[in-house]
């Protein structure tokens, strides 16, 4: 028999005396009437409360495991069932705890399901959702959300995993969304705000706050609904943007074109010399003004999806390689080498094959153009232990720079080389063929890639342009094979 706990005892020793006060009566009367001698008497009460107090042991035995039984339910609702040995009143309290458990395990398994159904929907929502309570503090997210703030999923900011983290106010700083979240819940009408996040890449949601008409179970009074606005605000920037730069970049050309048209068909009409050399210059803005237009459109193409980052494992030797040979002929006839060299076992990088062959591109092409003739561009790829301090996340990542040994750059320009026409030598820069936007596309690729762009330059020593990547986490993608300093023909 299983040892009996304190309070047991207590409800023991109350149990057994109650009953057996009747029988005491009896006896201390026969007693009394000189029935029964007093010895007699008390041995008689003796042995009818232990008679009683084992009757009520016994049951209370199994009212004990009972209790027992019950108490476990709260925590391990598989407990199994006690073995009752005597009490039919139990074995009956047994029975009905059981099928209680039983409707309660059903009833569990349900509202289980239906909350796992309700987050499962919620998941496949593209738009992130919040659930929020009557105090502004976090109920639930669907995934997209949780993407979106890096949520973790017990809803906690990974930076800030205390409480307090879970206030709507710590994913959204936005007054204006905290203030339509209070006007929503205080007046019980929907309400809406836009809201700007500016990391890892700024972007622009517009928030639809519904309130529930009831509070729901789960504390749910406010639903947070967003819609990312980027896409479509970039655009209509981007229109803008392109009306105003490409009138101005196109001027030029176009007015050398116009003007040479105007000569040739006037009086240079039958001049077959001024034709030879006005064409030729009509050929030169033409092919400007062509490269400047496919500029200006891949640079709108990567805006459009900046805010959408590249997954793919892509082996850096590969697009390296692949740029090299493309700049081949334009190296030779400058009478430049370019030099591949790279660590062994470079592991391949999250990123967009296409886009990462335009960095390389345009960065070596820079190198071609401003590192002197007769000299050589070194590109190098290696694992970065540290990342710069603009760069998102932690750990090691990837670094490839260009380099070249031209006359480099006045530490005063470097901030600005990525802006859009940003030249420091306009004229040197248009004579050699450039748009002003090859460092404003690799700058946003970069952006896209969650990458950065880092530029050093000393005058005299030339410039190195280095792009830090973030290593590919796909599993069962070869590392590159180990690879041997090389250079391109």
């Amino acid at each position: 028999m299983n040892r009996l706990r304190p309070e047991s005892v207590r409800r023991l020793l109350a149990w057994s005396v109650g009953p057996s006060i009747p029988a005491w009566i009896v006896l201390t009367a026969l007693g009394l009437l000189e029935e029964l001698e007093w010895m007699t008497v008390a041995v008689s009460s003796g042995v009818v409360f232990i008679l009683m107090a084992a009757l009520v042991l016994s049951r209370l035995a199994d009212f004990d495991r009972l209790i027992n039984y019950a108490e476990q339910l709260g925590t391990s609702p598989n407990a199994a069932p006690p073995s009752l040995e005597t009490s039919a009143t139990a074995r009956r309290l047994l029975a009905a705890l059981t099928a209680l458990r039983t409707l309660w395990a059903e009833r569990r398994d349900e509202a289980t399901a239906l909350a796992k159904s309700r987050q499962d929907i919620l998941d496949a929502l593209p738009d992130p959702l919040l659930l929020v309570d009557g105090k502004r503090r976090l109920v639930s997210a669907n995934a997209a959300a949780r993407d979106l703030f890096e949520l973790t999923e017990n809803l906690s900011l990974p930076a800030n995993p205390r409480h307090g983290s879970r206030d709507l106010a710590r994913l959204v700083r936005d007054p204006r969304v905290l203030e339509a979240a209070d006007q929503a819940l205080s007046q019980g009408k929907k309400a809406e705000a836009q809201f700007t996040l500016p990391s890892p890449v700024e972007r622009t949601f517009g928030a639809l706050l519904v309130p529930l008409p009831e509070q729901a179970r789960d504390g749910t009074a406010l639903i947070v609904a967003m819609h990312d606005l980027t896409e479509r605000l970039k655009m209509d920037r981007m229109r803008a943007d392109f009306v105003a730069n490409a009138s101005h970049e196109l001027r030029t050309p176009l007015a050398s074109v116009l003007g040479f048209t105007e000569t040739l068909l006037g009086p240079a009409k039958n001049d077959m010399a001024a034709h030879e050399e006005f064409l030729g210059i009509m050929l030169k803005q033409a092919n400007r003004m062509t490269r400047l237009i496919d500029d200006l459109l891949s640079l709108s193409r990567i805006e459009l999806r900046e805010h959408t980052r590249p997954t793919d494992a892509v082996n850096l030797e590969t697009v390296l390689r692949s740029t090299a040979e493309l700049l081949e002929r334009p190296a030779t006839e400058r009478g430049t080498k370019i030099v591949l060299k790279f660590a062994p076992d470079l592991p391949p990088a999250a990123a967009d094959a296409g886009e990462l062959s335009q960095v390389f591109h345009n960065l070596v092409t820079n190198g071609l153009k401003y590192g002197g003739e007769n000299s050589h561009v070194d590109i190098t790829g290696e694992v970065s232990q540290t990342r710069p301090t603009t760069m998102p996340g932690k750990g090691p990542c990837l670094k490839v720079s260009v380099r070249d040994y031209g006359e480099g750059i006045s530490k005063e320009f470097l901030p600005r080389l990525t802006e859009r026409f940003y030249r420091v030598d306009t004229a040197r820069s248009r004579s050699l063929g450039g748009t002003g936007l090859g460092l404003a596309i690799v700058k946003h690729i970069m952006s896209r890639h969650r990458g950065v762009l880092t530029i050093e330059s000393e005058i005299g020593k030339g410039s190195t342009f280095s792009v830090f990547l973030p290593m590919a986490t796909t599993s069962g993608m070869p590392a590159p094979q180990q690879q041997r300093s090389n250079a391109a023909p």
